[in-house]
């Protein structure tokens, strides 16, 4: 099995994502250095917050297993970023929306335009949106209908990190990437014995 850490950064190349059986997601909120995080009335830190994915391989022969690996090789740690397209699986198939109205940094709430009218469960909790503008991805907070208009009001774990303008294009699921470096790769050891790659 090898395992990396990968971290959502500020490229492409073809991640092997379909060679990862597990995958964790962790929200970094509190991203200051330690020196930092010591100062009196620090409220913020220097970066906004990211996400943090941990994936796993399954024990792979030996050919493909030293092709996980010379791609990983490639990426040089944090120095080099690259796309990973969302690893976790979406609960709803969404495709179609739009930014209703404009929406401004520091809020935690969007209205999404081009669901199925009335649409039950139009956005899910816990899935990704990412909006045409930037690279950042934010998950959802709640579940949410649509309208007889097919809009959707979206509340957001997070606020917004900069102003969208309307009609940006909204990913959604599956179809948000990420861009990420990587933070920490554990080694991997490969034996002849059993032409594994572990």
């Amino acid at each position: 099995q090898t395992r990396i850490t990968a971290v959502t950064c500020e490229t492409y190349l073809m991640f092997p994502i379909n060679k990862f059986s597990s995958v964790n997601v962790e929200l970094v909120s509190d991203s200051r250095a330690p020196k930092e995080r010591l100062k009196r009335y620090k409220s913020e830190g220097p970066k906004t917050p990211f996400y943090r994915f941990t994936l796993t391989t399954p024990p792979l022969p030996l050919r493909e297993g030293m092709a996980v690996a010379a791609v990983l090789d490639s990426y040089h740690g944090n120095i080099k970023n690259f796309d990973l397209r969302n690893p976790i699986p979406q609960q709803k198939a969404q495709s179609g929306l739009y930014l209703y109205q404009d929406a401004n940094k520091g809020a935690d709430t969007v209205v999404l335009a081009g669901a199925q009218p009335n649409e039950v469960d139009a956005v899910i909790a816990g899935d990704f949106i990412q909006i045409n503008g930037s690279r950042k991805a934010y998950r959802i907070l709640s579940d949410a209908n649509a309208t007889a208009a097919g809009r959707v009001t979206v509340k957001l774990t997070q606020p917004l990190i900069q102003s969208y303008i309307s009609p940006s294009v909204v990913k959604y699921g599956e179809n948000v990437v990420f861009q990420v470096c990587m933070e920490d790769r554990d080694s991997a050891d490969i034996t002849a014995k059993d032409s594994k790659f572990i």
